[in-house]
């Protein structure tokens, strides 16, 4: 059998060097714009406060007051969609939004989404008491849960990503914070993420913030609880951030009480709910020796 010969038509592919001028214009765009983000980054660190971050997994984020202010200070523009209320199983649900955010001609679309399966927004009972007379802490249904803290925590996602996005600030560090903010790791509340099957003391609960501070005043609150005529007994810690702190417990009341006592801070965590600040750990912070002291 002859060999058959097939005449193919082959296009040569030409790439055409970037000219010289054309390179070093890009580098000096690129080199620009650099400098550009970076002031962009110092100038919205300086407006923002220990107040407006919270530590997340060991790294700074940025809360939605601090990003309005920045946001203020740039003219970003945005519009939101009306939320989308999703019915989840177990009874739980979720609020999603879309916005549309702007800055001198460009925009990007984000999404906000919180959903009442968020540890943050669990619900508890207080009113039972064990043999010791300690408050007993009983988790309530998904039906308790205010459907308007989930929808709120979603618009704020959304405005808070939206704003960071469109300006590049995300995965911000600790040593940016310092640099531009004078703020440092140690000035800001954590918060605790319990892992599934992690048996870890400190952290209580998923979304709880966890705050170092020193003792203004201590006070009692007495009242009857209208349900189940029962009476009850409220401590109430004044921290020297100006925060208020709340436990049924009268163990958790005392160990402020010694902390204050002895001049020491203590250690909180706690969780924002409906009725302010409610204290799910504390500790007392024991001052540290100083090299070559004895004791």
């Amino acid at each position: 059998m002859e060999n058959e010969v097939i005449d193919v038509n082959c296009t040569d592919v030409v790439t055409t060097p970037i000219a010289d001028e054309t390179l070093i214009s890009l580098a000096e765009q690129a080199e620009r714009r650099i400098d550009a983000m970076t002031k962009i980054k110092k100038v919205s660190l300086k407006l923002t406060n220990k107040h407006d971050w919270t530590d997340q997994g060991g790294k700074p984020y940025l809360q939605v007051s601090g990003a309005e202010k920045i946001a203020r200070m740039f003219g970003i523009s945005w519009k939101i969609s009306e939320p989308v209320l999703e019915n989840q199983e177990g009874g739980h649900f979720g609020f999603t939004y879309k916005g549309f955010f702007s800055l001198a001609g460009a925009s990007i679309e984000v999404i906000g989404t919180r959903s009442s399966k968020d540890g943050f927004f669990k619900k508890y009972d207080w009113s039972e008491k064990d043999d010791n007379g300690n408050s007993i802490k009983t988790e309530l249904p998904p039906s308790e849960i205010d459907r308007g803290d989930v929808k709120k925590a979603a618009y704020t996602n959304c405005i808070g990503s939206g704003i960071t996005r469109i300006l590049g600030l995300r995965n911000m560090t600790y040593e940016d914070l310092e640099e531009f903010a004078g703020i440092t790791k140690d000035m800001i509340a954590t918060v605790g993420y319990k892992k599934k099957g992690a048996a870890k003391d400190e952290i209580k609960s998923e979304g709880a913030l966890t705050v170092t501070i020193g003792i203004a005043d201590i006070r009692k609150q007495t009242g009857v609880n209208a349900k189940t005529k029962k009476p009850w007994a409220k401590f109430v810690v004044k921290g020297s951030d100006d925060q208020e702190y709340g436990t049924f417990s009268e163990t958790t009341a005392n160990i402020a009480k010694e902390a204050q006592g002895a001049g020491l801070q203590i250690e909180v965590t706690y969780k924002t709910g409906q009725f302010g600040n409610d204290i799910e750990s504390i500790k007392k912070c024991e001052p540290t020796r100083e090299a070559g002291q004895e004791g």
